[in-house]
């Protein structure tokens, strides 16, 4: 059967002695309009469409039709959702890490790359987990860490291909990417609290369990939010915070932050960042990732604080983004333009003390990071830091000795030297004091 013509839902005349009244539509839109072509009957549509001949009596009983053989061409028909055959559409997993799990039918399982996640799935993550789900044309679904969202419907009707998506964020975030929708199409995020409903846009769902606030934030499109019968549409830039007792108004989202050194080398102990405190922000959500999409998301902190460190970030090329965080909880726009950063890890430890040789003091450093590095050592009068009396490059030895140092104070510091990418990066260490005494 050739691929048919389909509406939206509308209420038409009939030819004479075809009986066709206002169709009774199922509840929240659940039905499909299709206009019937030369040739079609009901029973026909069921052989093909329809989950069994049976349901075109039901079909025929919805749109009140006195005559099943005597539908007019061009008559357009309610097909409730629930009667008509469909296929999987297919979401797949792009990026995972932590403790991340998928749920179906009361079993849990680790996920794995490129598996398909399908339609009444719940998908998990713990603290420092994140997960991200791709599927057809730009759809795109993102976890960050205490989040669990529950997939309760993937699929494409094949009476006209149509999409039909409904997932639910049950508990923390995600950040939604939905397709560009044709006429009869749905595509919906709801929480316990409201629905989200979208037509081709960027957006963000969230539920806090604790206080029972679903918010909903609009980077790209227009949403309608509703809950009990009302309903309150947002555009981009506009975010809606809600409650059991109802929808609020919409209300503008926060511009992003500026953040330091997101292109920066970060060769510390741990990765540090400065947010600048922004107006109206009560807290920031800041996140690096191993791809400048923000696809492979490795880490996040949820702070208020302005000083950001992540802690164990293996070497390698990052990016980093933030974003702030206003006091109804609803949260802003991440920066707009791609950076990344460099995680070359170099340093030392080092210690000064007294060598097994007369008047000599042992200096020993330990180089931390990974791969080959080289060393360097200075030191001067602590009053004549431009008076160099030790200056070695190029030390691969874990130390030094120094005999033979007047009384007085000397300052004393350690570089590390590494090789990453074609460039040098040295790290010294803070200048320490020995004291040498008579």
């Amino acid at each position: 059967m050739a691929l048919k013509k389909f509406g939206t839902f509308i209420t038409i005349g009939m030819a004479a002695g075809v009986a066709l009244a206002s169709p009774v539509h199922a509840q929240d839109d659940g039905s499909v309009a299709y206009t019937m072509e030369a040739g079609d009957t009901l029973y026909g549509l069921a052989q093909e469409y329809f989950v069994s001949e049976e349901a075109a009596l039901r079909v025929q009983r919805f749109n009140r039709i006195s005559n099943a053989r005597a539908i007019p061409v061009g008559a357009v028909i309610d097909v409730p959702r629930s009667l008509l055959k469909w296929d999987p559409v297919t979401l797949r997993v792009a990026f995972f890490t932590g403790q991340v799990t998928i749920a179906q039918n009361g079993r849990e399982q680790a996920p794995q790359r490129a598996q398909q996640v399908p339609q009444n799935s719940i998908i998990s993550t713990g603290e420092r987990s994140f997960i991200s789900l791709q599927g057809e044309g730009r759809t795109a679904v993102s976890l960050p860490s205490n989040s669990r969202v529950q997939i309760r419907r993937a699929r494409r009707y094949r009476i006209d291909q149509s999409l039909d998506v409904d997932l639910r964020v049950l508990k923390g975030r995600g950040e939604i990417t939905a397709p560009k929708l044709r006429d009869g199409e749905r595509f919906r995020t709801g929480t316990p609290i409201a629905v989200t409903a979208v037509r081709g846009t960027e957006f963000r769902v969230g539920y806090d369990e604790a206080s029972a606030l679903a918010l909903t934030e609009v980077t790209e499109g227009l949403v309608e939010i509703s809950a009990d019968g009302a309903a309150v549409a947002a555009e981009a830039g506009k975010g809606v915070a809600s409650n059991p007792s109802g929808l609020g108004e919409p209300e503008d989202l926060l511009i992003a932050p500026e953040i330091s050194g997101r292109s920066a080398t970060q060769t510390g102990e741990t990765v540090a960042f400065s947010i600048t405190p922004l107006t109206g922000a009560t807290a920031y959500r800041t996140q690096i990732a191993s791809d400048v999409t923000f696809t492979d998301v490795i880490d996040e902190q949820v702070s208020s604080e302005l000083n950001i460190e992540f802690f164990d970030v293996d070497d390698g090329r990052y990016s980093v983004r933030t974003r702030a965080i206003a006091a109804s909880g609803l949260e802003g726009f991440w920066q707009g333009e791609d950076a990344s950063f460099r995680r070359k890890r170099v340093g030392t430890s080092v210690a000064a003390e007294p060598a097994p040789f007369a008047d000599a003091y042992k200096f020993a450093w330990l180089p931390e990071g990974a791969g080959p590095s080289y060393t360097a050592f200075q030191m001067w009068p602590k009053d004549a830091p431009d008076t160099l009396i030790v200056d070695e490059v190029g030390l691969d030895a874990p130390g030094i000795y120094l005999s033979d140092l007047a009384p007085g104070i000397y300052s004393w510091r350690v570089a590390t030297s590494v090789i990453d990418e074609g460039e040098v990066i040295k790290v010294w260490t803070e200048a320490r004091d020995l004291t040498v005494s008579e």
